[in-house]
């Protein structure tokens, strides 16, 4: 579920949204977390799902084999634009239920698959759909590595605050997320950041590998 009501329907357009994640200091941890768990190599495939209007694909080494996918028409188009003199990069559009069972042959054999601030957008079930999805789209030797929001047992009040205002009105707790993520996979391991943003934010970093 999705929360896009009054002021949060701008962050809808792509403009808005990069805007938003710069101020708040998203890029750079990404940054951070693309150094120390994506660790992407040339000549490997990335797939991204959920990948909003490409905004990760200036993280990744030069040589990579992009293929980003997302349910939103608006992001695909602008990152299709950003993109276009890149044969490198891929961008699909559609559902991932629609795509599990007949995952297009573009994403098929990923050496990494990442899934950034999607899954607490979604309830259980859509959450699952995606895991799936993702699984589908690994090779036998690849990973996965979510990044997402997460809600501590114990958390200053202000961060809690901070995750409750969030769009993404599904933020589980770790125990949640690791309870997810092995209905999926039987290998995973999990890492709580804090400090990455400039707000009082805290976050989960999920990796999981066939």
């Amino acid at each position: 579920m999705q929360d896009d009501r009054g002021i949060k329907h701008i962050f809808t357009f792509p403009w808005a949204y990069n805007v938003f994640q710069g101020l708040v200091g998203a890029t750079k941890a990404r940054r951070w977390v693309s150094e120390r768990f994506w660790q992407a190599r040339v000549g490997q495939k990335v797939v991204d799902i959920g990948c909003g209007p490409g905004s990760i694909v200036h993280l990744l080494p030069a040589g990579v084999k992009y293929v980003g996918f997302d349910i939103s028409d608006e992001y695909i188009s602008s990152a299709r634009v950003k993109f276009a003199g890149d044969p490198d990069k891929m961008f699909l559009v559609g559902v991932a239920e629609d795509y599990v069972d007949h995952l297009p042959a573009q994403m098929q054999g990923a050496d990494l698959v990442l899934i950034n601030g999607l899954l607490h957008h979604l309830d259980d079930n859509e959450a699952l759909i995606a895991l799936k999805l993702a699984r589908a789209s690994m090779a036998p030797s690849g990973r996965l590595v979510c990044l997402e929001a997460c809600f501590l047992i114990s958390q200053a009040p202000l961060a809690h605050w901070m995750l409750k205002q969030d769009r993404g009105k599904n933020v589980r707790t770790e125990p949640e997320w690791k309870a997810l993520v092995a209905k999926v996979f039987e290998k995973s391991e999990s890492y709580i950041l804090t400090g990455l943003l400039r707000i009082p934010y805290t976050l989960i970093v999920i990796e999981a590998k066939l």
